[in-house]
Parts: structure tokens; C-alpha cells; sequence
């Protein structure tokens, strides 16, 4: 039962104070117990009612009335009530609150409850009865329901894109292996061909014939870069990434000393930072160093006092690492094509290349996880920044 006392106090010279101590009456708890959606009902120790709610009486298609004294066999249906009086029996010898879901079948329709039983006690904490609720769960198991098919059809649907994606690599591995064979092979003829044709021909060719030779030789071997790096970008998403602490100032000192080998007529100014670590796969990384200082040496060529950055800043929690010059630079409005394959904002005449370096540094940098972007204006140089952590 539940007290309520009620304290009333007066003001004036002649204040007191009222306290009275009141008791719900039997029959305003059963309209609290009949007022909730849940059907609840009380039975003793031998099982029969003491007590059921209207919404109880309709579950069982009884009257409440009715119900009073019957036993739980009286009530319900065969298919269900020795699985009650088992749960019953198990809440008593357990002297514990019971859980357990069940299907009642309501007007012809199975519908999902969750039922629950506690003891009740006497004021010597004596076993007297058991009593239980029951609660309308069919929404809530639908919806887990409709909830588990569609995660298993995600499930189907992810396993069917990795048995696709699979197969995908599979052929990629194919098509590398034919283009570094099949395709470099005649291609391999024809730039032999043309320097027998330079070597023993060459005082029998006149010069419009010598110019159309030194355009085969020179498409021969733009054709012969282009598919080592079509190559190389096709094998990036191969394998796993092999991660470790690599210094990074090292790997573009590295860089920097090729490109000075292949090309010591460009004095370029390197301004490298002090060692700075970082946690990736150095191969890969060495590539995106590489293709960026090699693009930046490349466009700074027509400049009288060229300069290369790399470097790097913090950002939050995240380091931002960059390669700036101060080259031909590009219009920012291309900036988003500019990480496309065969991507290219100036002319093969006045700066040689294929439009796949940058491809191939994107795709590394999303392997690891990281971000890149650009920023650049004409004729005002470049500066290409990037992560190699997710940076939200």
C-alpha cells in the first residue's frame, strides 16, 4: 500500500500544523491497476486469481469478475498455460523477479508479450502469491526483425561487392601482367626498330625523315613511361600496407638527390626541415614524395631563382605535411580535377608528363587513410598539403 501524509501548516499567531496519514482503498488500486495498457493480474500460491486487470480479462477472453478464483489451466489455452504455470513455479522456488517473452494469440493474430512475475510477501516476508504484467511487444520484435533482415541483406550485399571487388583485383593482375608483357613487347620492337633504322640509316634519311624517326622515339618512350605508370597505379591497392616509423626528411633528401642526378643544369634551391617522423608505409610514401618534388621541379624549371619546400605543420591532432614551390603554378578553379587520372593544365611542350602522378599519390594517401588538396594560382607557384591520418 502506499502512505500519503499530508502536512498543512497555518499561518497566523494561532498556526499549527495537521498531519494525517492516508491509505489507497482496494478498490482505488484496482482502478490504477486497471488504468495501465499492461494486463496484470495476482494469483496465489495454489494458482488461482486474486486479482486481473480488464486488459487481462480481454487477453483471455473473460470477464474480470469471472476470473477470481479460477485456476490458470481455467483461463488460458492449453498451448499456453503450462508454459505460465512452469514460469510460475520457477519465480516461486527462485524467490526472484522472472522475465520471459511469449505469444499470445490475440482475435487470430499472433502477437508478441513481455511478461514479467514478481513475489509477493506477507509482513513476515512470507510467500504469499505471484504477481505479473504483461506487455504488447509485437512493434518492438517487428521492428528487430525488419532491423536483422536488412543488416543481413547488408551483409549479403557487402559480402557479394568483396567477392566482386575480388575478382576485380584478380583481373586488374591479370591486365598489369599483359600490359607489362604483351604490350610492352611490340612496343619494345618498334622503339628497337627505329635506332636500328637511326643507327645504319641515318646519311640515307633526309631530315623530314629524321624528324618523323626522332618522333617515334620520342612517342615510343612516352608510351613506355605511361604504362610503367599506369603500372604503378594500378598496383598501389595491392597487398597491405606495411607501417612503421619512417622519417620522412630523409626520404625527400632521398628524392631530391635523383632528381639533382638526372638533371644538375636545374639549381634548385631545397629547403628541407629538421627530421620528422611519421607512422606509414615508407615505400608507398616515398612514391608520393617523389611524384610531388618531381612535379615541383618540374614547373619551377622556367624560373630564374627556382625553390622547393616540404615541410610540415600541426593542425588539432593531426599533422599536415606540404611541398610548396614557386613555380608555373595552375588555376585553383581546375583544383578539383586535378587528382583525376590523365589530368593534365599544361601543354606536353612546355612541361612533359601524362596526368598520372597525382593520381597515384591520392589513391596512397586514401590507403593511408589521409587527405590531400592543392593551392595554387597562375604564374604564383603551388603548395600540395596532405595527411596520413583520418582528420575527423
Amino acid at each position: 500500500m502506499w502512505n500519503t501524509i499530508l502536512h498543512t501548516n497555518f499561518a497566523g499567531p494561532q498556526a499549527h500544523e495537521a498531519t494525517e496519514t492516508t491509505e489507497a482503498s482496494p478498490a482505488q488500486l484496482r482502478e490504477l491497476l486497471d488504468s495501465l495498457p499492461a494486463a496484470t493480474w495476482i494469483v496465489d500460491l495454489a494458482g488461482r486469481y486474486l486479482h486481473v486487470s480488464r486488459a487481462f480479462a480481454k487477453l483471455v477472453g473473460h470477464k474480470a469478475a469471472d476470473c477470481l478464483g479460477m485456476t490458470i489451466d481455467e483461463i488460458m489455452p492449453a498451448s499456453m498455460a503450462g508454459a505460465f504455470t512452469q514460469r510460475h513455479e520457477q519465480a516461486l522456488a527462485a524467490c526472484a523477479p522472472k522475465r520471459f517473452e511469449q505469444i499470445w494469440p490475440i482475435a487470430g493474430e499472433p502477437r508478441w508479450f513481455e511478461v514479467r512475475l514478481s513475489c509477493l510477501h506477507d509482513e513476515y516476508q512470507q510467500i504469499t502469491g505471484i504477481a505479473g504484467h504483461a506487455q504488447d511487444i509485437t512493434l518492438h520484435i517487428e521492428q528487430q526483425e525488419s532491423a536483422r533482415a536488412i543488416r543481413n541483406d547488408l551483409e549479403k550485399r557487402v559480402m557479394h561487392r568483396t567477392h566482386q571487388l575480388s575478382l576485380i583485383n584478380d583481373e586488374l593482375e591479370a591486365f598489369s601482367y599483359s600490359v607489362s608483357h604483351d604490350l610492352r613487347a611490340p612496343l619494345r620492337q618498334i622503339a628497337g626498330f627505329a635506332a636500328l633504322l637511326e643507327s645504319h640509316h641515318h646519311n640515307t634519311l633526309d631530315e623530314p625523315g629524321r624528324q618523323y624517326l626522332q618522333q617515334i622515339t620520342d612517342s615510343s618512350q612516352r608510351m613506355d613511361g605511361l604504362i610503367s605508370d599506369l603500372l604503378q597505379l594500378a598496383r598501389i591497392n595491392q597487398g597491405g600496407l606495411v607501417k612503421a616509423r619512417v622519417e620522412l626528411t630523409g626520404i625527400a633528401k632521398q628524392a631530391c638527390n635523383v632528381l639533382r642526378s638526372e638533371d644538375p643544369s636545374h639549381a634548385v634551391e631545397l629547403d628541407l626541415p629538421p627530421p620528422v617522423n611519421a607512422q606509414c608505409d615508407g615505400g608507398l610514401l616515398y612514391i608520393v614524395l617523389a611524384n610531388l618534388l618531381s612535379n615541383a621541379w618540374k614547373f619551377t624549371r622556367k624560373r630564374s631563382h627556382p625553390r622547393i619546400q616540404f615541410g610540415h605543420f600541426a593542425r588539432n591532432d593531426y599533422t599536415v605535411y606540404f611541398v610548396r614551390d614557386n613555380g608555373a603554378g595552375f588555376d585553383a578553379a581546375n583544383a578539383g580535377r586535378l587528382f583525376g587520372a590523365f589530368q593534365r593544365f599544361h601543354r606536353s611542350q612546355d612541361f612533359p608528363g601524362v596526368g598520372i602522378g597525382l593520381a597515384t599519390v591520392k589513391r596512397i594517401i586514401s590507403r593511408h587513410g589521409g587527405q590531400i588538396w592543392a593551392e595554387s594560382a597562375p604564374d604564383q607557384g603551388a603548395t600540395f598539403y596532405f595527411t596520413l591520418e583520418p582528420t575527423f
